[in-house]
């Protein structure tokens, strides 16, 4: 008997393929699976109510669009004849290509001359009009806003199109919404106190649409800036459900997730990746500052905790103290506490940035992961900065805004405000102390000190770290994504006591 299979599309992400005998759709069904990073500590796993796997294909045929150029070939190697019935109403909008004087009306506020696209960015969008939509990966520095104004305008120009553009949090829907001014466009801004939609192109945080999910559907194009969190489940709402419609979907970024399963939540949501030009290639074309990382790993004296435990009780069976420093801290939530504990090792970092703000060009940011921890490092400085989440957006950009003009300026923040997006370009010196182990948090926190000035054409960053056994297994892991990335490190060893 003939195989036929029938491809019914019904919107721009979601579609099913229909007459599959139940072998071949159970071979996609375990072919299209991912598993989901630390599966095993989920409540479901341990409960075997769930196996781990995120699944992109499932045994009805019901799959993503943005698979079927992977799924058809594969169909037609099972002998199946492929059917089509495809329910879209596509526009058909194809903007022309741009080219590097897009923008010229505006006048670069830097040279004084009109505004000229740099060839990759034309490149890049060009990428983008060309298949109507896909992801751009580029790295931090790279003018990213621009091409996303630039991608706007066109559609703006070809067809009138509405575009909404997603943002990770509310520090880049300022950003982002003065930038498109910068550029001559209609934009309005949507979340928190601002709910201004009534315009040609919108900024907004996807946290911010969660509370209204349908607003997404009076847009004809949507660009998620930052797209490597669109695996988020809200945000992937939005994408796959009620943006399912919208034909036109572009995600830009500085670095898509190692993760398999995450790398295909962003794909099936947004399209394929059409372009990449990496930080390392900017640096060398000489369009981002040149870095130097510096790894400072402490060695950590834990002799005091090991002699309570070699008196606590003589019948345990005795560790050596290089075990005994490997075992005694459980997990990385306990050793980081013990660390942040440690007032001569933050009083050591605190001294190694007022000697780096001392040095001349000593503007400096220092990412921590904790609040008490960050305050407690402010403490120790001369009039740091300290700022978290709770801070007000306009007393952030306050401080923010000193880097301009000042060459003394010491902000501590927490990773989780300032490690993405931020556009500082006289960043001289950046500090994160036990970052972890995540390839995305790692290579974007580095991208904060990228941009050059006026006055800048490298940086130095600072790696700070510790031996206990969680702190040197993630610096292991950075150390890799360094190499990768082409960024050149040293590693020393050092005591803080």
């Amino acid at each position: 008997m003939k195989k036929i299979a029938t491809i019914r599309i019904k919107d721009e992400v979601n579609c099913v393929i229909l007459g599959l005998r139940k072998k071949d759709a159970d071979y996609l069904w375990d072919l299209y699976k991912e598993r989901v990073p630390n599966y095993n500590f989920h409540p479901k796993f341990q409960m075997g109510q769930w196996d781990g796997y995120l699944r992109f294909f499932y045994k009805t045929g019901i799959t993503y669009v943005y698979l079927l150029e992977d799924i058809v070939p594969r169909l037609i190697n099972l002998g199946y004849t492929i059917k089509l019935s495809d329910k879209r109403k596509n526009a058909n909008v194809t903007p022309e290509p741009i080219d590097e004087n897009f923008f010229s009306d505006i006048i670069n506020e830097a040279t004084g001359k009109p505004w000229v696209i740099r060839d990759y960015q034309v490149e890049l969008v060009n990428r983008l009009l060309e298949e109507g939509s896909g992801i751009a990966v580029a790295g931090t520095g790279s003018g990213k806003t621009s091409c996303c104004a630039a991608l706007a305008k066109s559609y703006e120009k070809a067809g009138n199109l509405r575009t909404m553009i997603i943002v990770p949090d509310k520090n880049l829907t300022a950003q982002t919404f003065r930038e498109y001014q910068y550029f001559g466009l209609d934009v309005g801004q949507y979340g928190g106190d601002i709910k201004d939609y009534e315009h040609q192109h919108v900024v907004s945080t996807w946290q911010s649409l969660n509370n209204n999910k349908t607003l997404i559907q009076h847009f004809d194009v949507f660009i998620v800036d930052e797209c490597h969190i669109s695996k988020a489940p809200v945000l992937k709402e939005l994408l796959t459900k009620y943006g399912k419609n919208i034909q036109y979907r572009f995600g830009v970024t500085g670095t898509l997730p190692k993760d398999s399963s995450d790398r295909l939540g962003v794909h099936v949501g947004i399209g394929k990746k059409l372009y990449e030009i990496k930080a390392h290639q900017l640096i060398d074309q000489g369009h981002l500052a040149n870095l130097h990382i510096h790894i400072f790993q402490h060695e950590i004296d834990m002799r005091h905790p090991y002699q309570e435990y070699l008196d606590d009780d003589p019948e345990l069976p005795i560790l050596s103290y290089k075990k005994f420093k490997r075992e005694y801290l459980k997990d990385w939530a306990m050793e980081k506490n013990f660390l942040h504990g440690l007032i001569d090792r933050t009083t050591w970092i605190a001294n190694k940035i007022e000697e780096r703000r001392s040095g001349g060009k000593g503007n400096t940011l220092c990412l921590v992961n904790g609040i008490k921890y960050g305050k407690s490092l402010a403490s120790k400085i001369n009039d740091a900065i300290f700022l978290h989440g709770k801070d007000a957006m306009k007393d952030r950009q306050e401080a923010y805004s000193l880097f301009k003009d000042r060459d003394d300026v010491v902000i501590i923040a927490t990773v989780q405000i300032a490690s993405t997006g931020l556009d500082i370009p006289r960043i001289f010196n950046l500090f994160y102390i036990d970052l972890g182990r995540s390839y995305i948090r790692t290579i974007q926190t580095c991208g904060r000190s990228l941009r050059k000035a006026h006055d800048k054409d490298s940086a130095n960053i600072f790696d700070i770290c510790a031996d206990t056994h969680f702190s040197h297994n993630q610096l292991r892991e950075r150390i890799k994504y360094y190499k990768e990335s082409k960024y050149p490190f040293e590693l020393a060893k050092v005591e803080y006591y």
